[in-house]
């Protein structure tokens, strides 16, 4: 049995599942939490170095936890490992300068168990730091911060996975070249960096909120890192418009993740969501964070994608929903962003508000846009408006349609249960 290990029982397959279960969670919880801790002590021209030491300790973990037993503090065991990785590979380095770090930091790297939490805020900032082009800054803090792979964010760029490599590799190579100083960004480099750090946080939630591969249903761990995330930058930045505005909507969207899904596991609608099952700390929490965003100067996207959550939180039923207010609000997003998700989900709210002729003349219109050609999503929401209005043959079409495109496993379970209402 390994020395360091406190163990919770033998190795069974009960144990092995829940091991990969975990590991799984903390690559993606952890894996920025190491980076960020290790940058913070090595500098930013030693990014790719502090990222090899977070992928050996857990590929350490994925070697020991399944025969020795996770230990109590997972993420306290990955953090020892992965600091001892670092003082080893250092001390072969020759240059004084580094061999005085190695002298200097070493008792701060050991005692140092998960790190402050500003570490990850930092990270955020560097990784969005404008000397790296934006489509590069939201790769590489997708990847590094929240653990995303080169092919989940190639899915969601609609790209090919050798173009996000090439990415990650070219911003990686301009950190480290400038190697920019990873303290807190004066208020100035704030300003140009908030933009990327809003967005990333976004994406990141989005993908937790709804994956786009994998079993899972909803990545309830990769959510509320985001939101977590939103909520510590927000206490950093003196209540800012934009990020109280982002605050709002994670918390207001989180409220339903445990009513996403049913006991095994499978898409929930929301029509049929379970109200009482909302957590209303959640949604307090949302609207707390909604009036500072409302208090202030700035009006941007996440503004008005709170206000729509808002009236969702704030209705007693689906059908008792401020249908028309929310169709207002998504004609205000998609004039600010010219998003055909925006018109997407427009035209679902079109239909849900009693407008079926005006929904399917928007979906029609979006059909012809590249974007969506494969995309399971738009016509899983073009069958789901089709069979709002009462036209089965028609929807059980979109349905096998979006069968044919990709999507997870989770995705195609959902969409054969849709299908049976077609008959």
């Amino acid at each position: 049995m390994h020395p360091e290990l406190d163990t919770h029982g033998p190795n069974t397959p009960e144990n092995d599942t829940e091991v990969k279960r975990t590991l799984d969670q903390l690559f993606r919880r952890e894996t920025g939490r190491l980076v960020a801790s290790l940058v913070r002590r090595l500098g930013a021209h030693h990014l790719t170095l502090a990222e090899d030491i977070a992928q050996e300790a857990l590929l350490a973990a994925a070697r020991t936890w399944p025969y020795d037993g996770m230990p109590d503090n997972p993420a306290a065991w990955l953090n020892r490992v992965a600091t001892n990785r670092a003082i080893d590979l250092i001390r072969r380095q020759k240059t004084a300068s580094e061999a005085a770090l190695v002298n200097t930091e070493r008792g701060s790297l050991i005692t140092e168990t998960l790190g402050p939490e500003d570490n990850q805020l930092r990270l955020l900032m560097l990784c969005c730091h404008g000397d790296v082009p934006e489509m590069d800054r939201l790769t590489l803090t997708l990847n590094i911060c929240f653990g995303f792979s080169a092919r989940e964010v190639a899915r969601l760029f609609l790209k090919e996975p050798s173009a996000i490599s090439a990415r990650l590799t070219r911003a990686k190579t301009k950190l480290q070249i400038n190697a920019p100083d990873f303290a807190w960004p004066t208020p100035m480099e704030l300003d140009t960096r908030i933009t990327s750090v809003l967005k990333v946080i976004y994406l990141a939630f989005s993908l937790g909120y709804s994956p786009r591969e994998g079993a899972l249903a909803v990545r309830q761990d990769t959510a509320l890192e985001a939101l977590h995330m939103v909520e510590l930058l927000a206490s950093e930045t003196s209540a800012r418009g934009d990020v109280c505005a982002l605050a709002a909507l994670l918390c207001l969207q989180a409220s339903r993740l445990g009513s996403r899904t049913d006991d095994e596991g499978r898409f929930v609608l929301l029509k049929a969501q379970d109200r009482k099952m909302w957590d209303q700390a959640l949604i307090s929490r949302g609207f707390h964070y909604l009036a500072q965003a409302r208090a202030s100067d700035v009006l941007s996207r996440y503004h008005i994608e709170a206000g729509i959550a808002a009236l969702h939180a704030s209705a007693p039923s689906f059908g008792e929903t401020d249908w028309n207010g929310i169709c207002g609000l998504y004609e205000t997003l998609e004039a600010v962003t010219d998003s055909p998700v925006a018109a997407l989900n427009h035209a679902v709210a079109l239909s849900a508000a009693g407008q079926p002729d005006a929904a399917l003349l928007k979906i029609t219109k979006l059909e012809c846009l590249e974007t969506f050609t494969h995309d399971i999503y738009f016509h899983t929401a073009k069958a789901e408006v089709l069979l709002m209005n009462g036209d089965k043959i028609s929807a059980k079409a979109a349905f096998i349609q979006a069968q044919n495109c990709i999507g997870t496993s989770t995705d195609i379970t959902h969409l054969e249960h849709r299908l049976s209402e077609c008959f």
